[in-house]
């Protein structure tokens, strides 16, 4: 039988397809979604704390890695029952969105919080599917490709949606999502783990004690009492804030004070932006591996703060379509090879003993920032005019090379080893999840 296990370009193609299943539900809630209540007269805020919201499971992702390592016992492989488990309930959970009424943004708000549930379940089954099947040389170009994943992802839910949307009706949008997630769930459904797993099974193998390990907590302590991993977890909870910020002031500008349609709007923010997001996840991870993981970042970081401070500036040129198309493509490009980078760069601070729980953490802290970050699009909107607000992200941006430069990559593995050990009956982990 085929197992993804045994395969490099199935084990690639499979988890690049499960990250394009997280990026659907991110990209209808932030693009089809919010162009969709913007349309309807939300303010700036409104917008901002229904992203915020519904990603707010992301943040506290973190709370799965011990339940995914420590119940990986399934003869159905140790990773896969998580992975349809988690995938079978986004579906669900996106097939009830059909029953929300539209005019209520709190149940709505609710009921997308369930599926991001779910998605960031079956996102911290597959990161720990990764570290369990990719070897290091696979890393870099697997980082790219799952970010790419996910990219596409946004933009069949952002794009496409978000064109449903405006021609049939927020309803055909929220079934088209169910369908989408719902093929992509027959991968794990039909493919198996590895050659000797069951397609199904309830039954659990018997765990292997080893004695003398030291415990999950302990090593995570350890893992992050090192200068460079905690200036690694500061640049995690801010790196991205900026980018959510902006994203719901710059839908609410679109859409209300330029009079943007849903459709302009959708295919813009899903459409050629995005795709160069993708091609410059790919090829920032590519590069990365050659160039440094954190020069990459600090370059792209850079560039990404100084194209806001010109988009500020350039405050005259927004009514020309063309000026704003341009931004979104030089943005989308720089965040795809920024994220891409940073991924590998955190994968090298963390600790290969504890690798999936530390890198777990930092994905969390990510995700955590991006929220932090919409819900400050509101007060920052009133404190400050629109063209000042990418002027204050912009420059808090490229002020991240501090942070860069206190971080060495190779700190854990030369102070603490290669392996430290973990928690009984917890996996080993090689290399950390992408």
């Amino acid at each position: 039988m085929i197992a993804i296990a045994e395969r490099k370009t199935l084990r690639l193609g499979v988890m690049s397809a499960l990250y394009v299943a997280q990026g659907i539900p991110y990209g209808f809630v932030t693009v089809t979604l919010a162009a969709w209540v913007a349309a309807r007269g939300a303010s700036e805020g409104q917008v901002g704390d229904l992203v915020a919201f519904s990603m707010l499971p992301w943040a506290f992702k973190w709370l799965w890695a011990p339940l995914v390592d420590r119940f990986s016992h399934s003869h159905m492989g140790r990773r896969r029952p998580w992975i349809v488990f988690a995938q079978a309930m986004l579906v669900c959970g996106a097939g009830l969105l059909l029953l929300a009424p539209d005019d209520d943004l709190g149940l709505l708000g609710w009921m997308v919080l369930g599926c991001n549930v779910f998605a960031s379940l079956q996102d911290v089954a597959v990161d720990a599917l990764a570290v369990d099947l990719l070897p290091e040389g696979e890393r870099g170009f697997a980082n790219g490709l799952m970010y790419g994943g996910s990219y596409l992802g946004v933009i069949l839910g952002g794009a496409v949606l978000s064109r449903v949307a405006g021609e049939s009706g927020l309803r055909a949008a929220m079934l088209g999502q169910a369908l989408m997630l719902g093929s992509i769930m027959l991968l794990p459904l039909l493919l198996r783990e590895h050659a000797g797993d069951r397609l199904f099974s309830l039954r659990l193998r018997r765990r292997e004690v080893v004695p003398g390990r030291p415990g999950l907590l302990r090593n995570l302590a350890r893992a992050f009492g090192r200068r460079s991993p905690l200036v690694a977890a500061l640049l995690s909870l801010v790196v991205l804030l900026g980018s959510q910020a902006i994203a719901a002031v710059l839908t609410v500008l679109l859409v209300q004070r330029l009079g943007w349609s849903q459709v302009e709007y959708g295919q813009m923010m899903g459409g050629w932006p995005l795709v160069l997001g993708l091609l410059g996840s790919v090829a920032g991870g590519w590069l990365a591996d050659r160039v440094g993981h954190r020069t990459m970042v600090a370059g792209a970081s850079a560039l990404l703060g100084l194209l806001w401070i010109a988009f500020g500036l350039g405050q005259p040129l927004w009514a020309d379509h063309g000026f704003v198309y341009a931004y979104a493509c030089g943005q989308e490009l720089l965040l795809g090879t920024l994220s891409a980078a940073l991924f590998a760069l955190l994968m090298g601070v963390s600790w290969p003993a504890v690798a999936a729980s530390q890198f777990t953490a930092y994905m969390a802290l990510l995700n955590l920032g991006r929220t932090l970050g919409a819900r400050l699009a509101g007060p920052a909107s009133e404190a400050l005019q629109v063209h000042a607000v990418f002027l204050a992200f912009g420059t808090a941006q490229v002020a991240l090379l501090l942070l860069l430069f206190a971080i060495d990559p190779r700190q854990n593995r030369r102070e603490l080893g290669e392996d430290g050990g973990q928690e009984p009956g917890a996996p080993v982990c090689e290399t950390p999840p992408p």
